[in-house]
């Protein structure tokens, strides 16, 4: 099922009242002080560094705000089924007194948004300078919402019964038959990627995404596999995984007429 998503980011530059309450500046290694009355904010790569306090504020905000559109996967909502309506996705982070990311945090009501807000926070690159506040470089918080409009409006082609993979119980309701094939689908990939190849390919990173998409043919079998990765070596090795998933139980239907049926799917492999 297609969803038209408007993905909208919104940067909340100065509301850190989560931050700013008890935050007591001393000489030792956890000094923090809010992003809204920081002496010097810390100057995200890209801002000129000529400019004042409140232009670098807004230099930053409006960078950290580009950065997660660019690389924040809208697509994985697709996979959640998600109704019509607005997902909220409340991020914190902290720029450390070496001017690198730490602590991403995200909440939201589907752990798969959030591993993916954290995930990208993660990938911003460290500052050219830290906050400073009365000379002394400080840890500084930051939080920002990404936000989510969901429009199903024009999804079509609803399958009167989705394919059955083996373990599914073919005679329960269709959104159960979906929701099990899709996680049978899922177990078998992550069971059959080579992790050991895959965090050679990554190794200084603990986690990496790719999208793959295929075909269930009315006979129940896989065909026409493409992959999206970070690497093409990851790529290939996904598609040759998804050669593997067995034959289904049943293909999709339509009324009483098997059809072709498109899945995709972003996913995220965890190194241990």
């Amino acid at each position: 099922m297609k969803k038209n998503i408007l993905f909208l980011l919104i940067a909340l530059c100065y509301n850190l009242t989560t931050f700013s309450q008890d935050i007591k500046i001393t000489d030792d290694s956890s000094e923090e002080v809010p992003f809204a009355i920081i002496e010097n904010v810390p100057i995200f790569s890209g801002c000129d560094k000529s400019l004042n306090n409140e232009a670098l504020r807004k230099c930053m905000s409006s960078k950290v705000s580009e950065h997660v559109s660019k690389h924040f996967n809208a697509d994985i909502s697709k996979q959640l089924d998600l109704p019509n309506g607005q997902v909220r996705i409340n991020v914190i982070f902290k720029v450390d007194k070496e001017g690198r990311v730490i602590h991403a945090r995200a909440r939201s009501s589907h752990p798969e948004l959030e591993n993916e807000a954290v995930r990208v926070i993660n990938l911003i690159p460290q500052f050219e300078k830290p906050g400073y506040q009365k000379g002394k470089p400080v840890i500084v918080p930051y939080s920002l919402p990404i936000i989510f409009n969901i429009d199903n409006s024009k999804s079509s082609n609803t399958l009167t019964k989705y394919p059955v993979y083996k373990g599914c119980d073919p005679n329960a309701p269709n959104e159960i038959i979906k929701k099990c094939t899709k996680e049978k689908i899922v177990n078998f990939i992550k069971m059959s990627v080579d992790m050991e190849m895959a965090s050679k390919l990554f190794p200084t990173q603990r986690s990496t995404q790719f999208k793959v998409e295929f075909t269930i043919s009315k006979k129940g079998k896989i065909k026409d596999v493409t992959a999206k990765a970070h690497h093409r070596s990851m790529a290939i090795e996904v598609i040759n995984v998804a050669k593997r998933i067995p034959k289904l139980k049943a293909p999709g239907y339509k009324g009483d007429k098997a059809v072709d049926t498109p899945f995709s799917m972003l996913m995220t492999l965890y190194f241990n």
